[in-house]
This record gives C-alpha cells, sequence and structure tokens, in this order.
C-alpha cells in the first residue's frame, strides 16, 4: 500500500514547476555555456555539434523510458530519484575535464531532464483538479520559459566576478539548487492515488510492447500520430530558430544597451543582454497563455498558434529576401513568433499529450511523443547549421514556416479526431474550456 502523506495543489504544482525549470533550464544554459567549452578543451566545430546534440539525444531517451517506467513503478517514485540524481549530475557537469567526459555528463543531464516532462506531465494531471489543470499546466510551462531568461542573467552576473574558465562550469552546477529544493518537497509528497488503483487493476503493466502498441490501436492511433506530428515538427522549428538567435541579433542590431563594464572575450554582456530581450519575448507568451487557456479551446489555441507562428517566419523570410533589415519590422515579426508559440503550441502540445490517454498508458503516451519531440530538437540542432551554410539563412527560415504550417494541419486533423469519437480523450481527466 502507498504511503500517505498530506498534499496541497500549491506544493503539488510548485514541486512540477521545479521540474520543468530544471528542464528548461538544462535546455536553455546550453547556447551559453558552449562557447567556453569549447574554447577550454579546443573543440572543432563537428565536435561541438557533438557535445550540443547530447542534450536532446539524452532527453529523447529519458522521456521515452521514464513514460514507460512510470506508468510501472509510479510517477511520484521516479520524480524523488530523478531529483536525486540531477543533484549528482550537476555535480559531474562541473567536472569535466575532457570532451568525452563532457559529452558523458550532458547526455546524462539531457536524460534525467528529458524524464521529467512525462514525468511533470502525469503527477501533476493526476494531482489536480480538472478545473485547475489547465491554468496549472500553462504556469508550469511559464516557469519552463522563464530558465530562459534566468540562465542569461546569471551568465550576466558571472561575467563580473569569474574568468571563461569558471563561468561554463558555474553554469553547468547551479541546476543543484533547485534540485536539492525539488527533492526534499517531493520527499514529502504521496504518489497518485488515480495511478495506484489502475496499477492494481492493470494486467499490461509490465509489457512495454504492449502498453506502446496500445497507442497504435485503432482506438488511439489517429490521435498518437497527430499529437507526435505537431510536437516533433514545432520541436524542429522551435529549436531551429533559437540557432539563428544570435545572427538574427547581429541583423536587427539590438545592442543599444548598458555596456559599462568589461565585457567578457567569449560572451560579451551585449549578446548576453540581446539574448535576455529575445527571451522575455518567449516568458511574454507563456505567461499570457496563463490568462488565456481557460477561456479558449485547446485545439483553436494550439491551430492558431501555430498559423500565426507559421506567418511570422514567412514574413521575415520574405523580408530577408528582399534584402530589408529594418529594426523594427524584424523585431515585429520575431515578437509574434515568440508570443504565438509560447501562448498556444508550447503549453497546449504538453497538455493535450498527456490529457489524450487513459491513467494506465498516460505517462508511456506522453513520454514517447515528448521524446519524439526531442529528436526533432536533436535534428534542428544538428542539421540546421549545415542548411544554413548550403542554403543561406533565408531559406531555412523560409523551411522552418513550412513545418510550423504541417504542424497546423496536423492540429487540424487532431481535432477533427476528437470531436469524431469523444471516447478516445478518455483519460480519468476530462477537461472542459470555460
Amino acid at each position: 500500500m502507498i504511503e500517505q502523506r498530506r498534499s496541497t495543489p500549491q506544493s503539488i504544482s510548485f514541486l512540477c514547476s521545479l521540474g520543468l525549470f530544471l528542464a528548461g533550464y538544462l535546455f536553455y544554459s546550453s547556447s551559453f555555456i558552449e562557447s567556453y567549452y569549447a574554447a577550454d578543451f579546443h573543440l572543432s566545430s563537428w565536435q561541438i555539434g557533438i557535445a550540443q546534440a547530447t542534450i536532446p539525444l539524452g532527453a529523447m531517451v529519458g522521456a521515452v523510458l521514464a513514460g514507460w517506467l512510470a506508468d510501472i513503478f509510479g510517477r511520484h517514485r521516479l520524480l524523488v530519484w530523478n531529483f536525486l540524481l540531477l543533484i549528482f549530475a550537476g555535480m559531474l557537469g562541473g567536472f569535466a575535464f575532457d570532451y568525452y567526459s563532457l559529452c558523458a555528463t550532458r547526455a546524462i543531464n539531457g536524460f534525467l531532464a528529458g524524464t521529467l516532462y512525462p514525468l511533470c506531465a502525469a503527477y501533476l494531471i493526476e494531482m489536480t483538479t480538472q478545473t485547475a489543470l489547465a491554468r496549472q499546466t500553462a504556469r508550469l510551462m511559464f516557469i519552463n520559459c522563464l530558465a530562459a531568461p534566468t540562465a542569461c542573467l546569471l551568465g550576466l552576473l558571472l561575467t563580473y566576478f569569474f574568468n571563461e574558465h569558471i563561468i561554463w562550469r558555474l553554469l553547468a552546477s547551479v541546476q543543484i539548487i533547485p534540485a536539492a529544493m525539488a527533492y526534499s518537497l517531493s520527499r514529502q509528497l504521496p504518489e497518485s492515488e488515480v495511478w495506484f488503483q489502475s496499477a492494481i487493476k492493470s494486467k499490461t503493466a509490465f509489457n512495454p510492447l504492449k502498453q506502446f502498441g496500445i497507442l497504435f490501436n485503432p482506438t488511439y492511433r489517429y490521435i498518437t500520430i497527430c499529437l507526435t506530428g505537431a510536437w516533433f515538427l514545432m520541436d524542429v522549428a522551435y529549436y531551429g530558430i533559437n540557432f539563428f538567435v544570435h545572427y538574427l541579433l547581429n541583423i536587427i542590431e539590438v545592442h543599444a544597451l548598458p555596456n559599462t563594464v568589461s565585457t567578457n572575450a567569449l560572451l560579451s554582456q551585449k549578446t548576453i543582454w540581446s539574448s535576455f530581450i529575445i527571451n522575455i519575448f518567449f516568458m511574454l507568451g507563456a505567461l499570457a497563455s496563463i490568462f488565456v487557456i481557460e477561456r479558449i479551446d485547446l485545439y483553436k489555441l494550439q491551430k492558431y498558434g501555430f498559423l500565426f507562428a507559421s506567418l511570422s517566419l514567412f514574413l521575415l523570410a520574405c523580408f530577408f529576401y528582399t534584402g530589408s533589415n529594418h529594426l523594427f519590422v524584424v523585431i515585429l515579426l520575431f515578437i509574434l513568433f515568440n508570443f504565438s508559440i509560447n501562448i498556444g503550441p508550447d503549453v497546449t502540445t504538453y497538455l493535450l499529450s498527456a490529457t489524450s490517454y487513459p491513467v494506465e498508458i498516460r505517462a508511456s503516451g506522453h513520454g514517447m511523443i515528448a521524446g519524439l519531440a526531442k529528436f526533432g530538437s536533436f535534428l534542428g540542432v544538428l542539421l540546421l547549421p549545415k542548411m544554413q551554410d548550403s542554403f543561406g539563412h533565408e531559406t531555412v527560415i523560409f523551411l522552418l514556416s513550412g513545418l510550423l504550417f504541417a504542424a497546423y494541419l496536423f492540429t487540424i486533423q487532431l481535432a477533427r479526431a476528437a470531436t469524431d469519437d469523444v471516447s478516445t480523450m478518455q483519460g480519468e481527466v476530462s477537461y472542459e474550456t470555460n
């Protein structure tokens, strides 16, 4: 029998928020430490690409595996162990001594970050009242986006006190603090009673092939394909456009900011401040979603989010094709992209992938979809630099616009499938917007 502990909705939400913050920090801080460890270990461009790709690759494996294990052993138990391992992984990340130890520690951290997506999703859904679920999920994704400007500000602060050999190690180790907080809190919370009752009844819990097979049986196949396609394409574009952030910053020249102290040779304060401005737009969209997600149908919110994000990149590509670099227009289109993605698809892909399945396969379904989405981010990080060298940034941005439009089409089909067969979206959580 599971041990009963006292819990409150606030403590559950805070724990899952810490989990999503950790996952976001591990992804978003990766771009800041790249130049430092590359200089420290004298890496080639190919080695840098592999080191950067280890995070999404590890996350892909972690999400799929954690989703399956969470349906077998419980959501809470895996969360406790995950936060404990993140403490040790943070220590290891700060003490990488060569290229191979760097890749190993980054893969471990990526793996643990990936597990947090299905674990936090399943735990939050089963421990939160239906009426509060949408807003709580939106808050989680806002905290996830908050990790990006946090990494910027932390990197800026460290440049005042440390040299480049220490900065990246501190940035890689700072996860120890939120991980320790989450570990301490998680030990005080109970296991999901919904999962526990389902585990007693389920006869398929220890058969991974049958578990994943259910996701593709006639009842769920179409839903699974549409959910996977939309999130996968979003992550290719989401992380793909992030690859161009620094390049775009040079074009739009958002460097008219204070620079009163000496800059670091590898990561200038101008670059960090500019990245901070861009990341603020991620936050604003996620913040807005908290206030609209209970008022708008989830499928419409995701559909129009993809449509306007696609349109913004299409116009941005056209603008660059004309040879124009007008500051105001470029900034406006980039704001539209960030706002559209985060007010809708960033939240809805996460929520719909968890609420579309019954409890016995909920974490497995969310984990598999999240894992394939992280494979999309891996492809974006690995392939887009080469494509940009071959075809130019205008063509790549145009391609990313097309991918987001395809995600828009997947969402249309997803909404039709859910309308045609309401029983498909049965997971013990049924949820309606106001």
